[in-house]
């Protein structure tokens, strides 16, 4: 049974579509980030929080999944180290208006 921090990879889907490699991270049921491809080729990475300001270390390019994911759980571990109670509460408040 996964913990509390445990982050999953979900695909995708806009407006009932969904692309081939294009990821939503998830954590506890929030959606924190996306990892895809783009461009068929490159890859990008994003990580962000409900009601948090991004920065650009929060963003970028990878030469793979791998690769991005590995770069995303830096940024998100900094993140998360940062938020409080509040913030989370808060953030569940945002998706479910």
């Amino acid at each position: 049974m996964p913990d509390d921090e445990t982050i999953a990879l979900r695909d995708t889907v806009i407006g009932g579509n969904r692309r081939a490699d294009d990821f939503t991270v998830i954590w506890r049921g929030l959606p924190i980030g996306r990892i895809m491809k783009i461009s068929g080729v490159r890859w990008w990475w994003g990580c962000n929080f409900d009601g948090q300001l991004s920065l650009d270390d929060d963003s970028g390019n990878g030469i793979d999944l791998d690769d991005c994911k590995a770069k995303f759980l830096i940024a998100w571990t900094r993140i998360r180290a940062a938020l409080t109670d509040a913030d989370i509460a808060k953030a569940y408040e945002m998706r479910r208006r």
